[in-house]
């Protein structure tokens, strides 16, 4: 009869999750098999030890005949041979002893994830049980605790970590009591760390699997009180690091959706499971809750981008400067961009567009965008900001070189050609962005004077917003503001976007071209401010 594939994890057990490190019962194993598949290899030795509370309890030992030969390979590594297991019980008479001895306890073993796939099979397969212990893998510890070490095998720790054991590494025993040294050195370091419990250094360790029987690890009762408003949520791990934050219109309803983890993005949801803790910052609009997302993300260093999760971010094609040459992609703005032109939406002149710009240099755009020269780069970065397109003194004088004269003819094509090639008017560089940006507030509004993408300004206005413009010259004063503001900017072809400035631009386009279907947002240009 065939076997059965391995069943998945049962949810969990044990008991005494949220005990602290030290509290905890760990049963530290380890197993030798013929081959790393369990379907058609077998277990030809197993041993493992209760600890607790700093002393070894009891133990499990037992040699198993695997029911299938021993290859060469596994005999000379191991030790073990087909005749030293021709007489021990097969893994049907050791499992239930051994599920009885590990209990509801924490399994711990260097690479648990292989161990685990060859005791869950053999527990179902031959007793029609589900193992759901949770587990501690030394190997990802020790990923984590001591990266630098030059060799995680458990023979290169012993080295690293001076560890006592027995010289015969690949059987059971050794491995298992070596295991264990190596776990207690781990233990005080997750614990030096901050490392509160058990289930936090479930979580801290990373694996997919038990992140996911953990499920969502913020308390209820955090979750519980958070209010249906805008704002600012930062999910954080054991040490009160930020993992993930995001802006929200409703925050309550925001982390509802993140608690969903079979819908998440794979690089989110590795965010939200080494999370335990929520904080969050109230805001009067959600307009300034995007406002403060981009802020935060200035000094927060996050592995998933919060636009990704709710998508209020505009697109461009943008023009972006990587060591020795340029890309020209389309996205949102990220840091290193010298010229743009947003937001994209849609439509065929946008795609003849970038297909004119790869015409032009005769190359064909990969998945991260179109590869130019510095050369190329530039003059297309002059196309996008609408700038002459010329060359300068430098390139007359290589023109008159013979072994110049080629590339400043194909520069000079180049600029022709885009001279020929049209620019939709419904894109624009950052100078459409400059103006007021006014979010209604109740019976006010509050005021973002907005120079080239970059807010410079706040302040607030009660009643009819165009009554408070004309007043007391509000709207001459910040037109002057405006207007100081982008003449001292500098040009963005020599200056490229800072990670910070690209995230603020990206919500600021979004908020002045499509904000207004989520809430009262107006806004108005720097000129036509002029003639109020």
């Amino acid at each position: 009869e065939k076997k059965k594939s391995s069943p998945p994890p049962a949810r969990g057990k044990t008991k005494h999750l949220y005990s602290t490190l030290e509290e905890g019962s760990y049963i530290a194993f380890d197993i030798e098999t013929t081959g790393g598949n369990p379907e058609k290899n077998g277990i030809t030795e197993i041993f493992a030890l209760r600890y607790k509370d700093g002393k070894i309890h009891d133990t499990f030992y037992s040699m198993v005949n695997p029911g299938v030969p021993i290859p060469p390979i596994v005999r000379r590594m191991t030790g073990i041979t087909d005749k030293m297991v021709r007489d021990a019980p097969p893994i049907k008479a050791i499992m239930p002893d051994f599920i009885t001895f590990i209990a509801d306890d924490v399994l711990v073993s260097h690479n648990t994830i292989g161990d685990m796939k060859f005791l869950r099979y053999f527990a179902e397969v031959e007793c029609a049980h589900e193992i759901g212990n949770y587990f501690l893998c030394t190997h990802l510890l020790v990923e984590k605790l001591a990266p630098t070490a030059p060799d995680k095998s458990l023979k290169g720790l012993a080295t690293h970590f001076t560890l006592p054991g027995d010289a015969r590494l690949h059987r059971a025993e050794a491995d298992a009591y070596l295991t264990l040294e190596l776990f207690k050195i781990l233990l005080q370091k997750m614990q030096e760390k901050g490392i509160p419990s058990i289930a936090d250094g479930i979580r801290f360790q990373g694996d997919f699997e038990s992140g996911m029987r953990l499920g969502f690890g913020v308390k209820p009762e955090v979750l519980k009180n958070l209010p249906e408003t805008n704002g600012v949520f930062f999910l954080r791990d054991y040490s009160g690091q930020v993992t993930f934050l995001s802006s929200a219109h409703n925050i309550a309803r925001e982390v509802r959706r993140l608690q969903k983890l079979n819908a998440l993005p794979k690089q989110l949801l590795r965010s939200v499971l080494s999370s335990c803790d929520l904080t969050y910052e109230e805001t009067p609009t959600a307009f300034a809750a995007s406002l403060l997302e981009a802020q935060s993300l200035a000094h927060t260093r996050i592995r998933f981008d919060p636009t990704s999760w709710h998508q209020r971010t505009a697109n461009f094609i943008f023009l972006v400067r990587e060591a020795d040459e340029y890309r020209l992609s389309t996205g949102p703005l990220v840091e290193g961009v010298t010229a743009f032109l947003g937001p994209i939406r849609g439509g065929k002149e946008v795609t003849l567009l970038l297909d004119h710009l790869a015409n032009v240099v005769s190359r064909k755009p990969s998945k991260k965008g179109l590869k130019l020269t510095l050369d190329e780069g530039r003059i297309i970065g002059d196309f996008l900001s609408r700038r002459p397109l010329k060359g300068g003194l430098k390139e007359k004088v290589l023109k008159l070189l013979p072994k110049h004269s080629e590339r400043i003819n194909y520069l000079n094509k180049l600029r022709d050609y885009l001279k020929g090639v049209i620019i939709p008017d419904d894109l624009f560089d950052g100078r459409i962005m400059s103006g007021i940006l006014a979010t209604q507030v109740g019976e006010g509004w509050h005021i973002y004077s907005v120079a080239d993408g970059r807010v410079i300004a706040e302040e607030s206005a009660q009643g009819d917003l165009q009554k408070a413009l004309s007043e007391n010259k509000l709207a001459d004063r910040l037109y002057r503001q405006i207007k100081a503001a982008n003449a001292a900017r500098e040009d963005l072809i020599e200056t490229s976007l800072s990670a910070s400035d690209a995230n603020l631009l990206n919500r600021i386009f979004w908020w002045g071209f499509f904000g207004s279907r989520h809430e009262p947002v107006r806004v108005i240009h720097v000129d036509e401010l002029a003639r109020w």
